[in-house]
């Protein structure tokens, strides 16, 4: 277990985050703009609802492979704002996010498991509306949260990199990284 401060993430995490971001974003985007505003008796929805889905599944396994990488991993030292709220605000945004990505998936796994006869028997008909299911409504409200979270989320980055000027961004992008050992 390597531990000690870190002048940027380790390569590993730094590709999982922009990985794990596109692929968020990308599963955000076609739940918000395709999958809500196509009717369920649209052929398509079924094809690119397994799609969502498998997207959903593939960022489950990247979540735990980063969050078992970053346990294990000498990390920058935490960044500071000026501003003791706003280091503790940031704080909670980060283990939000693993929790809310966590819930989204639970969540989309149960609403899933509510219309399963449909991916046992293809061919069958969505249900009429998913917003009949308590699972999916709390998929549709922890996806909105996770949408302004990862605002909230670039913004503080953009303060950081045009206001703060502390070259907090340089630490979650590619390059080369050195680490201090850990005091004994």
């Amino acid at each position: 277990m390597s531990r000690g401060l870190a002048s940027r993430y380790q390569p590993v995490l730094v590709a999982l985050h922009w990985l794990l971001a596109l692929l968020i974003i990308g599963l955000l985007c076609l739940g918000f703009f395709v999958l809500a505003d196509m009717p369920n008796t649209n052929p398509k929805k079924l094809e690119i609802l397994v799609w969502h889905m498998t997207g959903g599944i593939c960022v489950l396994a990247l979540m735990i492979l980063r969050l078992l990488i970053r346990i294990r991993s000498a990390r920058p030292a935490t960044a500071t704002s000026g501003s003791p709220l706003l280091d503790r605000l940031a704080s909670m945004a980060h283990y939000s996010f693993y929790l809310i990505v966590f819930l989204i998936i639970a969540s989309g796994w149960a609403t899933g498991w509510f219309i399963r006869g449909v991916f046992q028997h293809p061919g069958e008909l969505l249900p009429n509306n998913f917003t009949t299911f308590p699972t999916f409504q709390v998929h549709a409200v922890l996806a909105t949260m996770l949408a302004t979270l990862i605002a909230a989320h670039i913004a503080a980055a953009l303060f950081h990199q045009f206001v703060l000027k502390d070259g907090l961004f340089r630490r979650m992008w590619f390059g080369r990284r050195t680490i201090v050992p850990a005091e004994k």
